[in-house]
């Protein structure tokens, strides 16, 4: 029977950035052919590796400090600084985000790191199950048992089915009696009610800088209509904090005070549409019926404009789902971890890290970043039992 010092379930980002992270003999199972399938399609096709600004604040979870303990041991500085001694190119963007040329080069140099620190890769192989035993872990595996003295259980959300997402690792958890927080799909679109998908879907294909609020929360940046309702940055950094039955409202002219613009024209026959800088036809398909000459235009109709433009309140009937999600919210929850070692408290010699934690960033490269702090956290700690 195969033994390794260590057994990593997932080859997506966190997992293998822990594989790369020390050195072991150790082996990482994936049920996919080929692995960072997730990095690799990130950010468009670029990669959004990190974001020069991060704080626990970027993150949603039960236990809101919990992430402190790892961003403070691996910062952003930290993954760049691998980049440029692996001479890999990237890019800054708007707000502090970090994209790669191309994101393939980014699954490269993690799998090259990674079998460079005594890794073994068995992709293609589904886990069945692992059982504790008194010194280490059994591994049943779909090409044989496999013995390892830790496990790390790496193995992401519920986001993206089509590239292999799967509830495997938190069945695994049940089984070791972690409690699971609620999950949800988020940094992903929102839907219209029916009604208000037949009225708006004119406009599905429009894209326009938005500042979109839920609660306490609000975004500032592009909104782009779809058939079924709301995406774009502003909408899905929005979702990660939307909760079902919750109002969302949207100002379509952000910098703009749009009562002062139509009080300019009040006393002409042009159309609203026509005073209100919206691209294309935006103005006229958003407003409807309430597109009137501004000199017939009623004081309460005046007032609805208003709102209309700079206020658009609905209660969304849903998100986008899992196969449009970015990230999962929600998972194991981290009261059951070691914060600054991600090995689970009750059973020793098992860690815990990436998406399958119930820690969700913004959007903007605090996701991935997350799955290079706390896979280097494990691995910190896993090299001391080597």
């Amino acid at each position: 029977m195969l033994t390794y010092h260590t057994a990593i379930i997932g080859a997506g980002a966190s997992g293998l950035f822990c594989a790369g992270s020390f050195n072991a003999p150790k082996i990482i199972l994936d049920h996919n052919k080929l692995p960072g399938v997730k990095v690799g399609v990130s950010g468009g096709g670029k990669c959004n590796f990190t974001n020069r600004f991060i704080s626990a604040t970027d993150y949603v979870s039960l236990r809101k400090h919990f992430c402190k303990n790892a961003l403070a041991a691996f910062k952003p500085t930290d993954f760049i600084e691998l980049l440029d001694e692996n001479k890999i190119p990237y890019e800054e963007r708007a707000k502090g985000q970090l994209f790669a040329k191309d994101a393939q080069e980014i699954v490269r140099f993690l799998v090259k790191r990674a079998q460079q620190a005594n890794t073994d890769f068995s992709l293609a192989t589904e886990v069945l199950d692992i059982k504790k035993m008194e010194h280490g872990f059994l591994v049943r595996t779909s090409g044989g048992t496999l013995q390892a003295e830790h496990v790390v259980l790496a193995t992401g959300g519920l986001s993206y089915p089509s590239l292999g997402a799967s509830s495997f690792g938190l069945q695994l958890a049940k089984k070791f009696g972690l409690h699971i927080t609620e999950q949800r799909p988020a940094l992903c679109g929102l839907t219209f009610p029916k009604e208000m998908r037949k009225t708006y879907k004119i406009l599905a294909g429009n894209s326009v800088l938005a500042a979109v609020q839920t609660g306490k929360h609000l975004f500032t940046d592009q909104l782009l209509f779809t058939h079924e309702g709301i995406s774009g940055p502003a909408v899905l950094s929005t979702s990660l904090y939307w909760q079902e039955g919750n109002p969302v409202q949207i100002n379509f002219l952000p910098n703009i005070d749009v009562e002062k613009i139509l009080v300019q024209h009040k006393q002409t026959n042009k159309k609203v549409s026509s005073v209100i800088n919206l691209p294309g036809h935006m103005a006229q398909n958003l407003l409807g019926p309430l597109d009137q000459p501004l000199a017939n235009m009623t004081k309460s109709n005046f007032q609805a404009v208003i709102k209309h433009l700079s206020a658009f309140e609905f209660i969304p009937a849903g998100t986008a789902g899992y196969t449009k999600a970015e990230v999962t919210a929600g998972g194991i929850d981290t009261q059951a971890i070691n914060p600054t070692t991600f090995e689970t408290k009750k059973i020793p010699g098992l860690y815990i890290i990436g998406e399958i934690l119930d820690v969700t960033g913004r959007l903007g490269g605090f996701n991935l970043h997350w799955a290079w702090a706390n896979g280097y956290c494990a691995a910190k700690d896993l090299s001391k039992k080597f």
